[in-house]
């Protein structure tokens, strides 16, 4: 789920009741091969539907979230109610998390941050109670990524680049209107639940100020230097997707969602 929702756009009127299809694909910096699933996002009348890996999904309708297991022929859906209930759980976990990294040593810490910062949003927030401080820095560069132009951004952490971002315009994508009124719903849906995420409300604002879409993203080790894979978009079309795909299929099972430890 990661990173990101984040958005205001422009309008292209011939396109108010197209679907919008969008496809992002991780790959070697180097040798430009391809590593995992392509990552799926579909939209279409007010409704969301993200693919991030093979047999595993998230569609969002209205102010209900259901994740489909493909494998198992499963499902399981959280309503906003749930939501707020999961939020209240997860600032608990957080908190308890984060004593327990008070008492690590400071390279046992540092490894717990990089390996659990990567999948919560905003990372593990301060451990000494001080807030980490999220920005968007304009490179005043642009670059061309799979034939779009695009300007570079920088994001921050505590005055430490962790990505960066080469964004086009969200009018120069057609439908993207439409598509970030699925982005705003998202937002209100999930906002009780990201006040869990410690410095979800500042990414989501540093994020907002590049507005834009970003084609390419990298990410910083640490040490100034890129990781070796970036995220790449490489689709972006409009077209009348099947009203199936915002559907559980027929015969999935409904699971309980499980408890945050």
């Amino acid at each position: 789920m990661h990173k990101l929702l984040f958005v205001s756009i422009a309008f292209i009127a011939s396109n108010a009741f197209a679907g919008v299809h969008v496809e992002n694909i991780t790959r070697d910096i180097n040798t430009k091969a391809q590593q995992g699933d392509t990552q799926v996002m579909l939209h279409q009348d007010g409704m969301l539907r993200v693919n991030a890996s093979a047999g595993s999904s998230m569609i969002l309708k209205g102010s209900s979230m259901i994740m489909l297991d493909d494998k198992n022929k499963q499902y399981r859906e959280m309503t906003k109610e749930e939501m707020k209930k999961m939020s209240e759980q997860g600032a608990a976990a957080m908190a308890r998390m984060r004593e327990q990294l008070k008492s690590m040593k400071p390279e046992q810490r540092a490894e717990m941050e990089r390996v659990m910062g990567k999948s919560i949003p905003g990372g593990l927030g301060a451990v000494d109670g001080k807030p980490d401080v999220y920005e968007a820095k304009n490179l005043g560069k642009s670059a061309t990524v799979e034939g779009r132009q695009c300007q570079l951004w920088t994001m921050m952490r505590n005055g430490q680049p962790f990505s960066e971002l080469c964004v086009v315009p969200y009018g120069s994508l057609p439908g993207s209107e439409d598509f970030g009124k699925a982005f705003k719903g998202m937002a209100e849906a999930f906002g009780d639940l990201a006040k869990s995420m410690p410095g979800a409300d500042q990414t989501a604002k540093a994020y907002a100020a590049v507005n834009g879409y970003p084609v390419r993203t990298r990410y910083y080790d640490g040490s100034g230097k890129f990781r070796p894979e970036e995220n790449i978009l490489t689709k972006w079309v409009t077209e009348s997707i099947p009203a199936s795909s915002f559907e559980v299929p027929a015969g999935y099972r409904k699971m309980q969602m499980p408890r945050m430890n």
